[in-house]
């Protein structure tokens, strides 16, 4: 248990696409899957409720193991602990959300979580493998997100509005603005504004810094537009 909630792990360092990796996601997307095909089913008022508070609840604990893993292992510092990343941060509205049912906040979960699905698939994970408590806090908190804001689509009926791509930019590019104050002062790198991740992603290909940045502005934008475009026709548009 010590090593398993400690800061060391045993065995190999975490690679992407590994045997571990791939498990991981087709396990996400497994049970994406069946909560499309089961979406009937789930939408009565009882297990509707169940499953939102039981994801919810998960989250909570998840997030609160996270803050316990740091300060057991004396690793709490404001540059690198708060809860800004976008992850992280996708991680609370979601709680909200699942608690509440906010259909404002599922808008910005809904674009935001490309950027939570683009971390399961390029995880930053410093090695932590599955024989450690990251391993599983990262891939359970991240999954959930992709899950819920899929249980709110496929089951509750939820849907991003044209409006939506705008306001959702800027609401992420306001955000920034504020998370950029907040590394000014605690000399962190939240939202990797400062430099990029270790881990391989999707920003090295996007220039060197702060040219990335800009970079990263236009492949949002473009996510977004996709992210909507299977709604284009079913939602009206305000």
């Amino acid at each position: 248990m010590k090593d398993f909630f400690g800061i060391h792990y045993k065995g190999n360092a975490f690679h992407a696409f590994s045997y571990a990796h791939l498990t991981t996601i087709f396990v996400i997307v497994f049970l994406s899957f069946m909560i499309y095909q089961f979406r009937e089913r789930l939408r009565e008022d009882r297990i509707n409720q169940w499953m939102r508070y039981a994801m919810g609840v998960a989250l909570l604990i998840q997030q609160s193991l996270l803050y316990l893993w740091y300060h057991v292992n004396g690793l709490w510092s404001f540059a690198v602990s708060l809860p800004l990343n976008l992850c992280e941060a996708a991680v609370l509205l979601c709680i909200v959300l699942l608690f509440t049912g906010s259909k404002r906040i599922y808008e910005v979960l809904y674009f935001w979580s490309i950027g939570v699905l683009s971390a399961i698939i390029t995880p930053d994970l410093n090695g932590y493998n599955p024989s450690h408590f990251m391993f599983y806090h990262f891939f359970i908190t991240h999954g959930l997100v992709v899950i819920a804001v899929l249980f709110m689509t496929f089951v509750n009926g939820y849907r991003p509005q044209r409006s939506s791509v705008g306001r959702v930019m800027l609401i992420t590019n306001m955000y920034m603005f504020f998370v950029a104050f907040i590394n000014i002062i605690t000399g962190g790198n939240y939202l990797f504004l400062r430099q990029k991740p270790v881990a391989f992603s999707i920003m090295d290909y996007l220039g060197p810094w702060p040219w990335y940045i800009l970079s990263l502005e236009g492949v949002a934008l473009v996510g977004f537009i996709l992210a909507y475009l299977p709604f284009k026709k079913t939602v009206p548009a305000n």
